[in-house]
């Protein structure tokens, strides 16, 4: 089955007198399941898919289809972008003062029935993100800037998203500290099954996915594994 249909879509937006169009006539399919990677250079409408995927802003021409649903009708777009997507970038909000698993359990009292298998649960996926256990009930102002991120990704697949949209949620960090945090990121989403969409520049990371495509001449462009088109 397919997580993602997009078929002719047109997305542009005007700046000031100009009109600039990002996306023209694009088609694009992402099963369920699947890993895609997208790269591009800046300004040419990478994060703006991702936003179009959440319905946070529609196509202006086009159809675009989540999960069968057609996201330039749909009625309760906040609660559905709730029940279905985990939006990942670097402007993760946590808590300081709280631990990494608070920051999971928020929300949730002591007192809930769900609580004891919750807090368990909130401990697993952190350790898959390469929490140790020392860590797990540190602060998070008393963790390193990884660390801080890895909680942060922690805390958005606490709510067992369908489809995983990741905006370079790693670009404050140095190279290899980044690839550490996509790489944890991409083997908790096979482990699970998850639908991931991310937007990276990093060659490691494309090579864990499942697809790689890039943006060009308005259109998504899919790449093979020598970077040639398919």
């Amino acid at each position: 089955m397919n997580a993602i249909e997009l078929n002719q879509v047109v997305k542009r937006f005007s700046n000031g007198s100009q009109m600039t169009t990002l996306f023209n006539d694009m088609n694009f399919t992402v099963r369920e399941g699947e890993l895609v990677v997208i790269s591009g250079e800046e300004g040419t409408g990478k994060s703006t898919l991702l936003r179009m995927l959440a319905a946070m802003t529609p196509a202006n021409k086009g159809s675009v289809h989540v999960f069968g649903e057609d996201l330039l009708t749909i009625r309760k777009r906040t609660e559905w972008r709730l029940e279905n997507i985990g939006y990942i970038n670097e402007e993760g909000v946590l808590i300081p003062y709280l631990s990494a698993r608070q920051n999971l359990l928020l929300g949730l009292k002591p007192d809930n029935p769900q609580y004891e298998e919750k807090y368990k649960q909130a401990g697993e996926i952190l350790k898959d993100l390469g929490f140790s256990e020392e860590k797990l009930d540190e602060s998070i102002e008393g963790l390193d800037d990884k660390h801080q991120i890895l909680a942060s990704i922690g805390r958005i697949l606490m709510t067992r998203p369908k489809l995983i949209l990741a905006d370079e949620p790693t670009k404050a960090l140095d190279g290899p500290e980044g690839e550490a945090v996509l790489d944890r990121l991409m083997n908790f989403a096979k482990k699970q099954g998850l639908t991931v969409i991310a937007v990276t520049n990093d060659e490691t990371i494309r090579d864990q996915a499942d697809r790689h495509f890039t943006v060009e001449n308005c259109q998504l462009v899919e790449k093979n594994e020598e970077g040639q088109l398919h």
